[in-house]
C-alpha cells in the first residue's frame, strides 16, 4: 500500500476536523464511576473463554468490527476461546444466544445489544451471577453492566446535520437515509442531525436503509422519482452515501451535498467527484470499538479497575483530507477507522 493508504488505516493518524465542539448527548446515568473488578470478585486466572453476542452482520461495517475482535483475541495468549454468536437482527434470538453462552461457562461477556430494553434483563442476570459484562456498539436500558464502550451517536448525527445546514445556507429540501429501524444508533443519529438542521431545512422524507448500499440505492432512487427538488441528503452511513451519489449520477442529476463516513467505497467515490464540485463530511465511527471492549474485559478479568463509562473519539473526514483515507487499491468494504495493520487489511480484503 502507498504511504497515504497506510496512514488511512491507522487510527492514531486520524485527525479531527477543526470546529466548535459538536453537540452531544450522553445518557442520563453517565458518570465517572469505575468498576473495581477485584473487589467485585470478577478476577479470574487465565486461560479465559470469552462469549460475544453480536446482533447483526448485516453490513460491512459490522463484519469488519467482528474481524477486528477476532484478530485482537488471536494475539492474546490468555484467551483460550472466543465464542461469537450473531442474532441476525432478532432480539429474541439474542436473548437465547446470551443464555447459550452462559451455559458454556464463559468467563466474561461482550454484548452489542439490538434492543436496549430487550437485552437489559440478561445483562442484569449475568452481572448478578458474577459474570463481567462489557456493552458496546449500542445503548442498554440498565446500568448494571461492568463497563460500556460508547460512541456518541447523537454527536455523529449532529456533525453531519450541522455541516449540511451550513452548506445549504440554512434553507432547502433534504431527504434522510437512516440505518436499522429501532436501534438506538439509528435513532440517535437522526435525532442529532434533525437538531442541527434546525427549523428552516425541510425534510421531505426519511427511509431506513440498513446502512447498506442496495437498500440505500433503492431508497434514493425512490426519493429522486418522488421529489423534483432535493438540495441535500443526510445519510447515516457511508455505503448509503455511495449509493446516493450513484443514484444521482444514474438519473443524470447534479450532485448535491451528501453526508457520509469512512466507508472506502464512498471515500473513493467522494475523491472521484471532488473536481465536479461534490462535497461531503464524514464523522468516522471506529470498527475497533469491539477491540476496546475486549481490552476492558481482559483488564477486568485480570483484577484491574476499569471505567464504567468510556466514550471513544469520533474523528471527522473532510474534503481537505479525504484523499488520505481513500484506499484506491482496496475493495469498497474497508472502513478507515481501524486498528488492524495494513498487512491484515490487505490480506482480509485481498487488496491489490
Amino acid at each position: 500500500m502507498a504511504a497515504a493508504a497506510a496512514a488511512a488505516i491507522s487510527v492514531g493518524c486520524m485527525a479531527a476536523m477543526a470546529q466548535e465542539e459538536p453537540k452531544g448527548l450522553r445518557p442520563d446515568k453517565w458518570s465517572d464511576e469505575t468498576s473495581a473488578c477485584a473487589d467485585l470478585g470478577l478476577a479470574k486466572d487465565p486461560p479465559w473463554t470469552i462469549g460475544v453476542s453480536n446482533y447483526s452482520l448485516g453490513n460491512s461495517w459490522r463484519v469488519q468490527m467482528i474481524e477486528e475482535l477476532k484478530v485482537a483475541a488471536a494475539k492474546d495468549s490468555r484467551i483460550e476461546e472466543l465464542i461469537i454468536t450473531n442474532s441476525d437482527g432478532n432480539a429474541a434470538k439474542q436473548l437465547s444466544d446470551i443464555e447459550d453462552l452462559r451455559s458454556r461457562d464463559v468467563d466474561g461477556l461482550i454484548i452489542a445489544p439490538l434492543s436496549s430494553d430487550g437485552a437489559a434483563p440478561a445483562v442484569d442476570e449475568a452481572v448478578a451471577d458474577g459474570v463481567p459484562v462489557i456493552i458496546f456498539n449500542n445503548e442498554i436500558a440498565t446500568d448494571k453492566f461492568t463497563s460500556i464502550v460508547w460512541v456518541d451517536e447523537f454527536k455523529f448525527g449532529w456533525i453531519g446535520g450541522n455541516w449540511l445546514r451550513e452548506k445549504l445556507g440554512d434553507k432547502g429540501n433534504i431527504v434522510v437515509l437512516e440505518g436499522i429501524a429501532g436501534t438506538s444508533t439509528s435513532d440517535l443519529r437522526t435525532r442529532g442531525a434533525l437538531d442541527a438542521l434546525g427549523p428552516n431545512i425541510t425534510v421531505l422524507a426519511r427511509q431506513p436503509a440498513g446502512w447498506a448500499y442496495d437498500k440505500g440505492k433503492t431508497a434514493m432512487e425512490d426519493f429522486i422519482s418522488a421529489y423534483p427538488q432535493i438540495d441535500g441528503v443526510y445519510s447515516q452511513g457511508g455505503a448509503m452515501s455511495q449509493a446516493a451519489v450513484d443514484a444521482f449520477n444514474a438519473a443524470n442529476q447534479p450532485l448535491v451535498p451528501i453526508t457520509g463516513e469512512g466507508y472506502n467505497g464512498f471515500l473513493k467515490t467522494w475523491v472521484a467527484n471532488l473536481d465536479n464540485g461534490f462535497s461531503s463530511v464524514g464523522p468516522d465511527e471506529p470498527t475497533w470499538q469491539s477491540v476496546r471492549a475486549l481490552e476492558l474485559l481482559t483488564a477486568c478479568l485480570s483484577g484491574e479497575s476499569i471505567k464504567k463509562w468510556e466514550e471513544l473519539p469520533l474523528p471527522v473526514i473532510t474534503d481537505e483530507n479525504v484523499g488520505d483515507y481513500a484506499l484506491t487499491n482496496c475493495p469498497d468494504d474497508v472502513w478507515a477507522n481501524t486498528k488492524m495493520d495494513k498487512e491484515t487489511i490487505s490480506s482480509f480484503y485481498q487488496c491489490k
